[in-house]
């Protein structure tokens, strides 16, 4: 499967050809999702690959993200260039999640920053995009070193590098530092307060680097850390385990604040972004196979939502020509379409049901419980100002007095909408096809 994959892209890299680019995409995509459906584990080309269900679902939930980034950039400039960026992020990351080895992981999860940062700087918007760009490197290189470091310590501790590998043919000594080794995987995810790359990132990044960003990549940081601590063995009532967790919780609970009073758009998706992977973190940390089975629920619900909501951005960018907040009101008299999408993805942002974020939620809510009192404490707290920003982004852009003027008014295309519903439908009917 990974291999079919792999020579598909690489023809549509070599096609350069935009509407045939998305016609493959759309057949990978299906066939992807039928092979994620049938997933049961094993492994190709003398174990190089490894298949199971989480890999199917993060290289259909990718291809399916690609796809819906070429429909919100149909009008983009230099069409060949920016084909060979989007397929390359999505041959890459692929690659990523289907790789067998750390050390390859560790290859092509480095490897998605160089088309990600051409993708923002040739198609961004602002001459800060340089800056951002910057930003995301260092801080994404900065912590995956240390993830190298602990890899390579496991490997020389009598352990191979392999991911199915038996974690207790680690040696305690290699893994005192776990902490350390995760430095990547929480700069990525984001967790705070490692997470100002992110808005930078998002706010300079054309629709479809947002959207691949938010989508698929931020998940990259999960996946790699779901796989890292399953080979790890670590202490639930240790200091270091204890006072990440309760850091994490208290940024994303801090994130949710932030998110209230944004004045920009992508900067209130982008905080969004960070609020959810905290969830992520408490899941896949809590190391428990509920935890673990939210954990990837959310990712999946969360690629959709948050690449939905960017693309509702750029639907209402196009219009107004602004992401301020007080310069698209009075959504309902110009585009009653778009601001029914609206509602729908953030009803879903927060975790209304029957989204999936819905049933991630329950189950992380319910390990955060059974840890600690404190932490469903917290995450109450975090649920609340979920909603709380999810309708504030919805009654803000809706209602009101509109500041457009209709004779500068471009109105939104019926692509958009479609795109928009194309992220509702799976991310609100999945739950029907849970095991």
């Amino acid at each position: 499967m990974v291999k079919s994959l792999a020579i598909s892209l690489i023809a549509l890299i070599i096609m350069k050809n935009l509407n045939v680019s998305i016609i493959g995409l759309s057949v990978l995509t299906i066939l992807s999702m039928g092979a994620a459906s049938v997933a049961t584990g094993g492994v190709e080309l003398n174990g190089l690959y490894s298949t199971d269900f989480v890999m199917g679902l993060m290289i259909t939930l990718t291809l399916f993200v690609a796809i819906l980034s070429y429909l919100s950039s149909a009008k983009v400039s230099r069409k060949a260039s920016f084909n060979l960026m989007v397929i390359s992020i999505s041959l890459i990351l692929v690659m990523s999640f289907s790789v067998s080895s750390f050390f390859l992981f560790f290859f092509f999860f480095e490897s998605v920053l160089a088309p990600l940062l051409l993708l923002i700087v040739g198609w961004g918007y602002q001459p800060e995009r340089l800056q951002a760009g910057g930003y995301m490197v260092i801080y994404t290189v900065f912590g995956s070193l240390f993830f190298l470091w602990g890899v390579s310590e496991l490997y020389l501790s009598g352990m191979s590098s392999s991911m199915s590998s038996v974690g207790s043919l680690v040696k305690k000594s290699a893994m005192s530092l776990w902490w350390l080794y995760i430095l990547g995987f929480l700069i990525k995810l984001p967790m705070y307060p490692f997470h100002l790359w992110l808005p930078k990132a998002h706010v300079e990044a054309p629709v479809a680097g947002s959207m691949l960003l938010a989508g698929v990549v931020l998940k990259l940081g999960g996946y790699g850390l779901l796989r890292f601590m399953a080979v790890m063995q670590v202490s639930l009532s240790s200091v270091f385990f204890v006072l990440l967790l309760s850091v994490n919780l208290a940024g994303g609970f801090y994130a949710g604040l932030a998110c209230v009073r944004q004045v920009d758009l992508k900067c209130l998706v982008a905080y969004s972004s960070v609020a959810h992977m905290s969830l992520v973190l408490l899941g896949v940390l809590s190391n428990t196979l509920l935890g673990v089975m939210g954990a990837i629920i959310i990712m999946v619900g969360h690629g959709l939502c948050s690449s939905g909501l960017f693309s509702y951005v750029n639907a209402i960018y196009k219009m107004s020509h602004s992401r301020l907040l007080v310069m698209n009101k009075g959504g309902l008299l110009f585009c009653p379409a778009l601001v029914l999408m609206c509602f729908l993805l953030s009803s879903s942002n927060m975790a209304a049901p029957p989204s999936l974020n819905l049933f991630g939620e329950i189950l992380v809510f319910g390990v955060g419980g059974w840890m600690s009192g404190a932490f469903l404490f917290i995450l109450g707290l975090m649920s609340f100002i979920s909603a709380c920003f999810s309708l504030y982004l919805y009654g803000s852009c809706s209602h009101g007095k509109g500041l457009m003027h209709s004779e500068s008014l471009n109105l939104s295309s019926l692509c958009d909408a479609f795109v928009l519903l194309s992220h509702w439908v799976p991310l609100n009917f999945l739950f029907m096809f849970m095991p």
